[in-house]
């Protein structure tokens, strides 16, 4: 598997100026960051990934149709002007609207940590590519945004990163960071995990 990826790998770095950082990584660090940056362009393709999305999306219109559901239960059933005349049938299910509610808060903060509706594609693609950045920082105690930008381009296959500056993978961190925490520190936590796993074996 090592060698049918060699020369991609070799290729893209090759394109990068010579001044380009990156280049000073060791050949084990540059495949990884040439497969995250890899997943990040596949995740923004059409795909049999699509139906996975989809389904997401539709489980996360349907929770959030259980909050909206709950409030018209709360106005028309049981607050409504015939709430007494149903009084006797809606007898033990006072608590469903508080239930569903809660319901929708839950299980909607689980589905959204994935990306909002219609942007769990764009949250993954930025997942990879910021895990790459924070590897780079682990690794040489600076970002380099734009330099691992360079390194992209000839990566790059979508339509969705053209013109992709190392001012678009800051506004992706950052985004992460604040709308998907759980993303963010699960793309952290493979950094740290692959980049604790590199000076391991430096230094064996």
């Amino acid at each position: 598997m090592a060698d049918s990826i060699r020369d991609p790998v070799d290729k893209a770095f090759q394109e990068t100026h010579p001044d380009n950082p990156l280049r000073e990584l060791n050949p084990s660090e540059r495949k990884y960051l040439w497969a995250l940056l890899l997943f990040a362009d596949t995740a923004m393709s059409p795909g049999g990934g699509d139906v996975v999305f989809k389904e997401l999306d539709r489980m996360s219109k349907t929770v959030s149709d259980a909050a909206k559901l709950s409030a018209k239960l709360k106005s028309q059933i049981f607050g409504g002007p015939s709430s007494e005349l149903l009084g006797p049938f809606t007898v033990g299910f006072e608590d469903l609207p508080a239930g569903l509610t809660e319901f929708s808060k839950t299980v909607g903060e689980v589905l959204d940590s994935t990306g909002k509706r219609g942007h769990k594609k764009k949250a993954l693609a930025s997942a990879y590519i910021v895990q790459a950045s924070e590897f780079v920082w682990m690794r040489t105690g600076q970002h380099y945004d734009e330099h691992l930008a360079e390194l992209f381009q000839p990566i790059r296959k979508r339509a969705e990163f053209d013109d992709f500056s190392g001012d678009a993978i800051r506004k992706r961190r950052e985004n992460l960071k604040e709308h998907y925490p759980m993303l963010y520190a699960s793309a952290l936590r493979r950094a740290r995990k692959y980049f604790e796993k590199s000076i391991s074996s430096a230094s064996s």
